[in-house]
């Protein structure tokens, strides 16, 4: 269903706007500035009169300047324990000097010390106002919003307009790539300029200085209250480590030099030594006993040194001598050899006894040495207990020292620190040195007279051109002929002018009473205005496409065939095709571009390649899916004419083409049939008759052609669908 009424409903009664003069060119300006050039010399005239009364008018300012440096180099004697570190060079760093030059505490300074509050140029309630002070005054009594507020101004806030208006006389520039600082100050006076700026520079200086004492005061303050809380805190620390100790026994620094460790010490030893003696006493007995048990008890003599047995050996052996003399002489049973007998079972007897005697004594000492080594060992285990208390309580002790250790050290080094920052306030030097004092000038800064005169001419000029231009829009003045036709028509009777009445009588505008107009779109001439909708989304050239887009849609949710077509053969057809298929796809729709063309102008804007066409998909050489070309920059498809047909009337008023169509129809959203000139031959209008709605392109100087005509003309004969026309300007 076509949302277009038929051509026959728009020929009788249509009223459409009327036909709107061709665009103002260079030389219809040309000729505008020739008839208006009284009014422009006039408003240049005076433009220029008052650039020179206000050049008179403003007062005369002198400028003074001061070049401050910052210094990158630093006192090796007084900057090694400085607190704050030098000023760096760098373009950021100059940049922050800058501002806390022109800052206004520094401004501050300045005005309290040369008492500027009392000069009329920054204080206008202290001298003679001026006329532009009163001027002043005057609006601001007119300004509603100084209504509301007091009347007297406290001194609070008279401070701050001095410090403002000192501020707007200062100024200060890097020079170049280096640290120097130029200080700019205006004033009326050219001395009081030289002294602000010098006074200006001097305080900057000397803020440095005061910034560095500041922190240094304030660096040894903190360190003071620092220092007395770490003493305190130490102390506190000393304590606990003494009454942990005295708690836990512990009467040493460090483990192994206690007392407990000496005794384990001792004691070890005096248990290496008691093993000892116990093993050699008890080889002693054992050896003892193992002589009686072999029956020679006098080789006792021989472990242990008993004189006693010796001398029971010696008379052994003299008993043993006379037993074997009286042997020899005597019988056995002789009574001097049985007295031998008798002696010798005695000494024996006696040995025994005192082997016996020495064994037993052998025995004790075994036992007195076995149980020293007990007592020894009982008394290591109980130290080594008390060792392992006096461990454990150490391990603690070493804590609590460490932290002591930790704090003495922070102590010791804010000490340090605290001595070497006392005494710096003396010797603080500025990072910043005055390299140049600012000097009285000689001749006056501002106001530059001559260029203020000079620039009002070409000012005077554009306003003259630009007055010219309202009174030719909006004034009742004497018509100027632009293109051949006037752009104003009312004219006073009591003004008479030779030029009106040479020129002919006014020609009433044509009225169109043709198609509708759908729309006025830029000049659309060349194949590159179709990427004007993906590259310039924003632009009115895309948003007029969408407006045709939605203009043109049959239906809701329904496909839309339009067929454009134009009175000539130019470009602007194909770029409209392809733009309106880019702003479907924009707005979410499935568009195919349909170039039946002869110019294939169409397949050449989108840049796709075209194998196979309409004529190959109507012979059923290949398939649809197969002919379609995808848009080289969107989702925009293409169904070109690779191959003209031999006889194209016979195949766009095929059967085959009105299934083509109805495939269309069926399977995209928005169809947009590139049919070339209507002028051109029968195609066109007989593509047309297929689509949903007829676009007829055509250019705002040619609408009311003879082109034009024939081409609505031909589409109406041959019964094309509903045809709207889409000016391009």
């Amino acid at each position: 269903m076509s949302p277009y009424r038929p051509l026959a409903s728009y020929a009788p009664g249509y009223s459409a706007p009327p036909f709107a003069p061709p665009p103002f060119q260079l030389a219809d300006f040309i000729r505008l500035l020739d008839a208006r050039r009284g009014l422009i010399a006039r408003v240049a005239i005076g433009t220029v009169l008052c650039a020179i009364a206000v050049a008179l008018v403003l007062p005369t300012v002198f400028t003074s300047s001061a070049v401050v440096m910052l210094d990158p180099r630093k006192n090796n004697i007084t900057e090694l324990s400085a607190v704050l570190s030098p000023l760096a060079s760098d373009p950021a760093s100059v940049q922050n000097q800058i501002q806390i030059i022109t800052s206004r505490d520094l401004a501050a300074q300045v005005v309290d010390r040369l008492k500027l509050d009392q000069d009329g140029e920054f204080n206008p309630r202290a001298g003679d106002p001026s006329m532009l002070d009163l001027l002043g005054e005057m609006g601001a009594l007119l300004s509603p919003r100084h209504w509301a507020e007091s009347e007297t101004v406290s001194g609070a806030a008279g401070r701050d307009r001095v410090i403002d208006a000192f501020q707007h006389h200062i100024s200060a520039d890097a020079q170049g790539l280096s640290t120097a600082i130029t200080i700019n100050a205006t004033a009326r006076d050219p001395a009081k300029a030289a002294l602000l700026a010098n006074t200006l520079a001097g305080a900057y200086v000397k803020s440095q200085v005061t910034a560095k004492i500041g922190a240094t005061t304030a660096t040894t303050d903190w360190l003071n209250g620092r220092l007395q809380d770490l003493a305190q805190q130490l102390q506190i620390q000393q304590e606990a480590i003494q009454r942990y100790k005295a708690e836990h026994n512990l009467n040493d620094s460090a483990p192994g030099s206690s007392i407990v460790d000496q005794q384990m010490v001792g004691i070890s030893a005096l248990m290496v030594q008691a093993r000892s003696e116990l093993a050699e006493k008890q080889a002693v007995l054992d050896r003892i006993r193992q002589l009686v048990a072999s029956g020679n008890p006098a080789d006792v003599s021989q472990i242990v040194s008993s004189p006693l047995i010796v001398q029971l050996r010696g008379q052994q052996a003299t008993l043993l001598a006379q037993e074997g003399d009286l042997a020899s002489k005597y019988g056995p049973l002789h009574p001097k050899m049985q007295a031998v007998e008798e002696q010798k079972r005695d000494l024996d007897i006696k040995i025994s006894q005192e082997v016996n005697r020495l064994a037993a004594s052998a025995g004790n000492d075994v036992m007195v040495a076995q149980a020293h080594l007990n007592s020894l060992q009982g008394s290591l285990g109980g130290t080594e207990g008390t060792a392992h208390s006096q461990n454990m309580a150490r391990v603690q002790l070493q804590a609590l020292e460490s932290n002591a250790n930790s704090t003495r050290t922070m102590y010791e080094a804010y000490v340090q620190r605290l001595r070497q920052s006392q005494g710096l306030d003396d010797v603080q030097t500025p990072d910043a040195r005055i390299i140049s004092q600012a000097a009285i000038p000689l001749a006056p800064s501002a106001p530059k007279r001559g260029l203020i005169v000079a620039a009002s001419v070409p000012l005077g000029l554009l306003l003259g051109v630009i007055a010219a231009l309202l009174a030719e829009k909006f004034g009742p003045l004497m018509p100027v002929r632009v293109n051949g036709a006037p752009r104003a028509a009312i004219m006073p009777a009591r003004r008479k002018d030779k030029r009106a009445r040479s020129l002919p009588p006014q020609r009433p505008l044509a009225v169109w009473s043709g198609p509708p107009i759908l729309g006025e779109i830029d000049d659309v001439a060349a194949l590159r205005a179709a990427d004007f909708v993906l590259d310039y989304p924003a632009s009115k050239y895309s948003h007029a496409m969408a407006d045709l887009v939605r203009q043109l849609e049959a239906r809701e949710g329904g496909g839309a065939i339009i067929a454009l077509t134009s009175a000539d053969n130019g470009e602007s057809r194909s770029a409209i095709a392809v733009s309106l298929a880019r702003a479907a796809s924009r707005m979410g729709k499935k568009a195919i571009v349909v170039d039946c063309a002869p110019g294939h102008l169409a397949s050449q804007a989108m840049k796709a390649r075209v194998r196979s066409g309409v004529y190959e998909v109507l012979t059923g050489a290949v398939p649809l899916n197969q002919a379609l070309a995808k848009d080289s920059r969107g989702e925009v498809y293409l169904l070109g004419t690779a191959r003209r047909a031999p006889n194209s009337v016979t195949m766009y008023s095929s059967r085959p083409m009105q299934r083509l169509i109805s495939v269309l129809r069926d399977g995209a959203d928005f169809v947009v049939i590139d049919c070339g000139p209507a002028n051109g031959g029968p195609d066109a209008a007989l593509i047309a008759r297929l689509a949903d709605a007829t676009v007829l392109i055509s250019r705002r100087q040619m609408l009311h052609s003879p082109l034009v005509a024939n081409a609505a003309r031909a589409l109406d004969t041959a019964h094309a669908a509903p045809v709207g026309i889409v000016v391009t300007r």
